[in-house]
């Protein structure tokens, strides 16, 4: 099995998961964010998914993301996604490049993340 990533760019928070590439959406999101839980406080495989989608703001963060989204009503990102998670604690600068934060990130999750077993029972 290949434990890989893909990259999409949505031109807003709403469009990451109105244009999601598989039929049912994801089943797991999360988003990151120097506000959110601390990624320590995630269980080992404590996130199931078949489908998840791991959400990077810019520089002003998924806050500021939320807040131009015209689709979208909550005025909190934490309430957009599965888990919104701090997965650089105490990381020592104010900003955190996406393209460092995605191995940093997946790196952190790895642990954390297993893949739901698609059983398919036939009957004989």
């Amino acid at each position: 099995m290949y434990w890989g990533y893909t990259v999409r760019i949505a031109q807003s928070l709403g469009e990451v998961f109105s244009q999601a590439p598989y039929s049912e959406g994801y089943d797991l999101s999360i988003g990151t964010s120097e506000r959110g839980d601390k990624i320590y406080d995630i269980p080992q495989k404590g996130l199931q998914y078949n489908h998840a989608v791991v959400v990077f703001g810019g520089l002003e963060g998924l806050e500021a993301a939320l807040d131009n989204d015209d689709i979208l009503t909550v005025d909190d990102p934490a309430l957009v996604f599965d888990h919104y998670l701090n997965t650089c604690p105490d990381q020592g600068s104010r900003t955190i490049r996406t393209e460092e934060a995605i191995f940093i990130s997946l790196a952190g999750l790895r642990t954390k993340l297993i893949k739901k077993l698609d059983i398919t029972v036939e009957k004989q």
